[in-house]
This record gives C-alpha cells, sequence and structure tokens, in this order.
C-alpha cells in the first residue's frame, strides 16, 4: 500500500468516524431535549427560519465558489462537481416546496 493510499485511508475512516459520532449526539440531544419538552412552537419557528437563512447563505456561496473554480481551474473536474451539488441543491428545493405545498 503507497503512503498515499494510506493517507486517503485514514482520511476516509475519519470521516466516516465523525459522521458516526455526529449521528450518536443527535439522537442522545433529541432524547434529552424532548425529556425536558423543549421541542415547542417557539423552537420549530426559530428552527425553520434558521434553515431558511442558511440555505440562502449555502446558495450564494455556490454561486461564489462556481465562479472561482471557473476562473481559477476552467471548464474542469470541480466544475462539474459544483455543478452537481448546484443542481442537486434546486432540485431538493423543488422537491420539497412541492411536497409541502401538497400537505397545506
Amino acid at each position: 500500500m503507497t503512503e498515499h493510499m494510506l493517507n486517503m485511508l485514514v482520511a476516509l475512516s475519519g470521516i466516516g468516524i465523525g459522521v458516526a459520532g455526529m449521528i450518536i449526539a443527535y439522537f442522545i440531544n433529541k432524547r434529552i431535549n424532548q425529556k425536558m419538552r423543549l421541542f415547542n412552537e417557539r423552537h420549530q419557528k426559530i428552527r425553520y427560519q434558521a434553515k431558511t437563512l442558511s440555505w440562502n447563505i449555502t446558495m450564494v456561496g455556490i454561486l461564489i465558489v462556481w465562479v472561482l473554480a471557473i476562473l481559477y481551474k476552467g471548464i474542469s473536474f470541480s466544475f462539474f462537481l459544483i455543478t452537481g451539488l448546484y443542481i442537486l441543491h434546486c432540485v431538493s428545493m423543488l422537491i420539497s416546496t412541492v411536497y409541502f405545498a401538497g400537505r397545506n
């Protein structure tokens, strides 16, 4: 095994361990907060507003990185990765909008 492959394996395992830790912490935190009855309407409104602002900031960030990728790397693999992320971002917004509009 080359040094490059070993470094990549360590990095990927670190990401996996980090994601597993986040999932465990999420469920522990959710259970504690449900016992304390912290999930009320006020909490939901604040969370929805934060998600909306985060969504808008992410959209602007993707567009800025998209332009920078074109300027510095040209039309290359990074451009297509960012394009795929942008399309996923927009399509998920469309699907969730249609879904929640249909529920109401």
